[in-house]
């Protein structure tokens, strides 16, 4: 009976993912009268919990153990290392940096399509390497739609190899997607040697999967387009001195958590720390602005914060503040509740069972696990699917190999990272991506993606999990 209340509670929440629902309450009513209200993810995921609670299938107590986690994988640490990086990564983006980059690349593509096809996928990729696949999504995005209006072509190609590039080559380092931190961090896998086994299945997968979106959309990009005479890439850098510094910072952080190990300090730590850092300077110069406009007697930080004349910074910390995740933080601790309550209703033990029995060689439990992690992610979404896979790898009817084991859990974060590339519910970045493209009257529909993603995601899946499984034979 706890099994029935408990996919219950999953099914719930995975039709929130899909389906949101928007409604406008009654103007009558006081504080909120008026006020158009969508259940979302985290509505459905905060239901569940509920229903598994009020079931009791889990304790409170029960709850609240998961959450704290262990030595070693402690829910809220991930979520802490995740939201530092992102802070970092979006206060970078609020420079500018990012859409000068993208429009350098328009220009260097000199009006042919294949290069632009080819250099939009690239750039999607290096960004996603130190940011996160929804950084991408969010930022390049409206440029691809800024250009496909004004040179007139069609952009859906662009749009595809962005938020296909953007999930695959999330999975190369260990801060690209919160999937790959609950999966390395459980298992205890550093940051250097996550980055050693996951680089050549990334590269693979990356380049087979351009080439087959390319054959794909060939007719649709190899067109001439004239550039619009007003872009000027200079204009979208804000500030460069503060572009400077928070670049500075993205790599500085960046450098610190590769050798956190060696130093003996926790990779959450240093995320913090840094970001922290990153904010007060953000802060002082939003102050600083602030007080110029408001505060004419007021000259607290006139000689320690130096920038260009500009206005950036009145809506500046408001731009980090509207584009960091805040609801993967909700959605994130419910996933480890829900998947607790699996845990107590024994099928991470059977499905420990059934994956052990596929794992005959390191082939076998690279492409086993890949697949079943994957298109498990089109069921859950990728976030619940990594916690619930690893609580699969942690029991005790995982009976692998040490070699073999390890091979199944990278495996598992290629399936997690290529899992978004199925169906648009495969990770709450299709989510984003599609109302992003509803929001500028671009159609592509559920259906329509997965068909695309049936097509492409199999095969660089199949590719990324073989060039794990012959890393792991010749070097495992």
């Amino acid at each position: 009976m706890s099994l029935l209340f408990v996919l219950l509670a999953f099914a719930i929440a995975i039709f929130f993912i899909a389906r949101p629902v928007s409604f406008r309450l009654p103007p009558g009513l006081p504080f909120l009268g008026g006020r158009e209200i969508t259940l979302d993810y985290v509505f459905g995921s905060v239901l569940g919990v509920l229903i598994i609670l009020i079931a009791g299938v889990l304790t409170p107590g029960q709850a609240f153990s998961s959450l704290v986690g262990r030595p070693g994988f402690s829910p809220f640490t991930i979520i802490v290392l995740f939201m530092a990086v992102a802070y970092i990564a979006i206060s970078l983006d609020s420079t500018g940096f990012f859409e000068y980059l993208a429009l350098r690349i328009v220009l260097r593509s000199g009006g042919d399509g294949r290069k632009l096809f080819f250099y939009f996928y690239f750039l999607s990729g290096f960004i996603t390497l130190f940011t996160s696949n929804d950084i991408v999504i969010l930022t390049l995005t409206p440029i691809i739609f800024y250009f496909g209006k004004h040179a007139k072509i069609r952009v859906l190609p662009y749009l595809v190899a962005e938020f296909f590039a953007a999930n695959i080559w999330s999975m190369c380092l260990y801060v690209g997607n919160p999937t790959n931190i609950i999966a390395a961090s459980a298992s205890g896998i550093g940051i250097i040697e996550y980055s050693a086994w996951m680089l050549f299945p990334t590269i693979a997968a990356g380049l087979t999967c351009l080439a087959l979106l390319y054959l794909v959309f060939s007719k649709s990009v190899s067109i001439r387009f004239v550039i619009p005479k007003d872009i000027d890439p200079k204009h979208f850098l804000k500030d460069r001195r503060c572009a400077y510094v928070t670049f500075g910072t993205f790599c500085l952080t960046l450098a610190t958590l590769f050798v956190s190990p060696l130093l003996g300090l926790e990779m959450w730590v240093v995320a913090l720390f840094f970001a922290l850092a990153l904010f007060t300077y953000d802060a002082a110069i939003a102050f600083d602005e602030y007080s110029k406009e408001h505060l004419t007697y007021f000259r607290v930080f006139k000689h320690y914060v130096h920038r260009q004349a500009t206005k950036i910074y009145e809506f500046r910390l408001h731009f980090i503040a509207d584009h960091i995740p805040w609801k993967i933080i909700p959605f994130l601790f419910c996933s480890f509740i829900m998947v607790e309550a699996l845990v107590v209703a024994g099928v991470t033990d059977a499905a420990a069972t059934l994956i052990t029995a596929l794992s005959f060689n390191v082939f076998a439990a690279t492409i086993s696990m890949g697949f079943l992690s994957a298109f498990t992610a089109n069921l859950v979404n990728n976030q619940p699917m990594t916690v619930l896979f690893t609580k699969i790898t942690e029991s005790s009817q995982f009976a692998l190999p040490a070699s073999t084991k390890l091979a199944s859990i990278f495996s598992l974060i290629i399936g997690s990272n290529l899992g978004a590339n199925i169906t648009l519910i495969g990770a709450l970045a299709g989510i984003m991506w599609i109302k992003i493209l509803r929001d500028k009257d671009q159609h592509i529909n559920y259906r329509s993606f997965a068909k695309l993603g049936l097509i492409v995601t199999p095969l660089v899946l199949l590719v990324a999990c073989v060039t794990l499984a012959i890393e792991f034979f010749l070097f495992g």
